[in-house]
């Protein structure tokens, strides 16, 4: 009875190493994407732009940093409830920079996901004309090496 929970433990790691495989197929996939069209550093420049900006909202408008950052990120992802709005010239400039930040990132993020999908269906077809080309470079290989041992014949 002790070897048969044994043998269930087992089965538990084994489904540990495929839930990892699973994971590094995953991250390959995303690593991936965010390098489509420098996708990354667009986002690592807009997370930059939505801290700065949240700062200066909240030394502008003198409002804690919690709250500059909800209105930073609503700001930015172009929602703008509306319940937090810069009153000072300095807020209102970083309303500016934030909403075309957000225009920006909406934007990259739609010519990512276009191109990531754009490349797989390259990749497939590529896939497909190198099998293609293989299958004829080793007919040629067969009907070069029939040549040959014709000729050899042929000399003999």
């Amino acid at each position: 009875m002790v070897r048969i929970s044994r043998l269930f433990r087992l089965f538990k790691l084994l489904r540990i190493f495929r839930f990892i495989g699973v994971l590094g197929k995953f991250q390959k996939n995303v690593k991936k994407f965010l390098n489509t069209n420098g996708l990354i550093w667009t986002l690592l420049a807009s997370i930059i732009l939505i801290v700065v900006a949240s700062m200066f909202y909240s030394l502008a408008e003198n409002v804690n940093f919690g709250e500059a950052i909800w209105w930073s990120i609503t700001t930015t992802t172009t929602v703008g409830y509306g319940d937090i709005s810069p009153q000072t010239p300095w807020g209102k400039f970083a309303a500016i920079i934030l909403m075309f930040t957000g225009i920006g990132i909406i934007g990259m993020l739609t010519s990512a996901i276009t191109s990531y999908f754009e490349n797989e269906d390259d990749e497939r077809e590529y896939d497909s004309i190198n099998k293609r080309l293989d299958k004829i470079d080793k007919d040629n290989q067969k009907i070069l090496a029939e040549i040959n041992s014709l000729k050899h014949n042929v000399n003999e």
